[in-house]
């Protein structure tokens, strides 16, 4: 497995020098020298965390915290702000603009280190990783539907039945729990004999699901591989 990657966004030389040594040891760094080209390697490289100084040429820590916190392609990257500016104010501004902690300069190295470890496990922990099953691969995060390699469009209605069969392998699951599962509170408002419409949608767009997801005569279904 790579190493995780961290963004050091530092406009002071032995700071920056200092921390690419230290967290090269564990991490793969990318460093910037100004929020600019830091927001740019945050949006094209895909950095797990970012450390953030606050005092910077150009474009402040903050407000580059508020723009990255704004921007889809990098608004879930937990962000650390290092500054020598750590009034209650100016703490109170930096998590306010999104900022998910705040350390003040002249900071411990090892205090920043646990914080780091500390974030990247919190966002570890909070993925949701694609269901794999034989050549069937569903991807919760992005809704993405592959088998065997090959994309599958599918509604809204049709991935979430099958997003929850496939959760359940091997187990029979009843039209009833389907129906509370994917309509949720509008369950009682649908035909339960819908399901089985979209079932047939499924097979007929992933054939071998005719063999997979198994008819349960009166009950419901169950997806076996």
């Amino acid at each position: 497995m790579d190493p995780q990657k961290i963004l050091i966004i530092e406009d002071h030389n032995e700071t920056r020098r200092f921390l690419e040594t230290m967290l090269s040891q564990k991490y793969q760094v990318l460093v910037a020298e100004n929020a600019v080209v830091g927001i740019d390697h945050a949006r094209h490289r895909s950095p797990d965390l970012i450390v953030l100084d606050v005092v910077l040429p150009i474009l402040n820590g903050i407000d580059a915290c508020s723009l990255l916190k704004q921007d889809e392609k990098t608004k879930r990257i937990p962000i650390i702000l290092l500054s020598v500016k750590h009034s209650q104010a100016e703490v109170s501004r930096g998590l306010a603009a999104g900022a998910d902690d705040f350390l003040p300069k002249p900071f411990d190295f090892k205090e920043l280190e646990n914080r780091i470890s500390a974030r990247l496990k919190k966002v570890e922990s909070s993925v949701v990783r694609p269901l794999v099953i034989g050549d069937l691969k569903i991807d919760p995060t992005t809704r993405d539907v592959t088998y065997l390699g090959k994309r599958v469009q599918l509604t809204l209605t049709e991935f979430d039945i099958l997003k929850f069969v496939v959760s359940r392998q091997g187990q029979i699951v009843s039209r009833d729990e389907i129906l509370k599962e994917v309509w949720k509170d509008q369950a009682h408002m649908t035909n339960d004999r819908t399901i089985d419409v979209h079932i047939r949608a499924l097979r007929k767009k992933i054939p071998d699901m005719t063999r997979h997801i198994i008819s349960i005569y009166g009950v419901g279904y169950k997806y076996e591989e």
